[in-house]
Formats: C-alpha cells, structure tokens, sequence
C-alpha cells in the first residue's frame, strides 16, 4: 500500500477486513470465502466452524461468529470512525498508487460510478474533496454514452475523457496525501 511502509500488508489487510466488517459491508457469502481462506492459511478459531458448516440454502448471519474468530485471531479492535477512515483509504489507494493505469474505466465503464455508491453512504471523508462525486458522475454518463457510440466533442471525446479520468486519479492522491498523518495515526493506535 502506498504510505503504509511501516505496517505489513497482513496488518493492513487485517485492518481492512475488520472495517468491512464493523460497517457492515461484507455479505455472508463473503465471509465464508474469508473465513475459508483464513482456515487454508493457517489461521483457526472455534467460531469459523460455524460459519463455514452453514447452510447456503439458508444462512442464518454470520457477523457474530465471524467477529469472535477475527477477535481471538487477533484482528484489531476498530471503531466506527476508524472503521470509515480505512475504508475511505482502501477505496482511494485503489487507484492513486497507479494512476497512469486508466484501464480500469475500460473495464468498469458501465457501472462505475455505482461501485462508489456505497462508499458515498458510509462515508463522509470525501467531502474534503469538492466535486469527487459529481466528477465520478460525469464519468460514468460520458463514458456510457462513449461506449454505445454517441460521442460528443468537449463532453466525451477521447481526450476529454482522459481528462476527466485524469481528474479523477489525481484527486484520489490528493486525498491520499492530505491525509496521510490521520491514516498513520489510526494504524499507530490499532497496531501501538
């Protein structure tokens, strides 16, 4: 990950999934496929036996169970707040460690905008940024239109939607730089 150097990507990763899971942003179907790749790797508590013996006709929520394994596995105990901040920063380093890779519009270009849906319901760290979400809006509208044909000169040419998508990856650094010492203060204080 870009300006976590000091913690490994085990740590962040932990970090990342106990987030998810304090706001609620796994499914079950999710946390079985986590819960197997945790057992595959070595790791194991009492608790994922439940979860991975569920019945997929009819799970019964897995949430709790799944939050007592990550707990006596040693994942970080997070709070909302924290929870918000590394999920913003999940989102965001997505796409500002390698902003030269504009491919991920080519294959995102109908439904990106939505893929940040969510991200915009939990999360209010964004509004930092002015005009993030209305720039992934006319992204997505431009681009739409750009892949069924209807192209127009200045809204979703070629070059003005490089432009946009340009946009679009220098403000995920910026909100990357900027916030830089919160993100390291929280993982201090989950790691300290």
């Amino acid at each position: 990950m870009l300006i976590l150097s000091k913690y490994s990507s085990w740590q962040i990763e932990r970090a990342v999934t106990a987030s998810l899971l304090k706001l609620d942003l796994l499914s079950d179907n999710q946390i079985v496929e986590y819960t197997h790749y945790l057992l595959d790797n070595g790791y194991y508590d009492d608790a994922m036996l439940s979860i991975i013996d569920d019945d997929p006709i009819y799970p019964r929520g897995n949430k709790e169970s799944f939050q007592r394994a990550l707990s006596s596995l040693g994942f970080p105990d997070i709070d909302t707040e924290q929870s918000k901040w590394i999920y913003t920063y999940r989102l965001m380093n997505n796409y500002a460690i390698a902003p030269n890779n504009h491919y991920v519009f080519a294959n995102e270009a109908v439904g990106f905008y939505y893929k940040f849906d969510e991200f915009f319901n939990n999360d209010s760290h964004l509004k930092e940024i002015s005009k993030f979400k209305d720039l992934l809006y006319y992204i997505e509208d431009a681009g739409d239109n750009f892949y069924v044909g209807y192209i127009t000169h200045g809204y979703n040419d070629p070059v003005t939607l490089y432009r946009m998508q340009y946009q679009f990856f220098q403000l995920c650094h910026q909100w990357m730089t900027d916030n830089h010492p919160k993100i390291e203060s929280i993982f201090k204080a989950l790691y300290a």
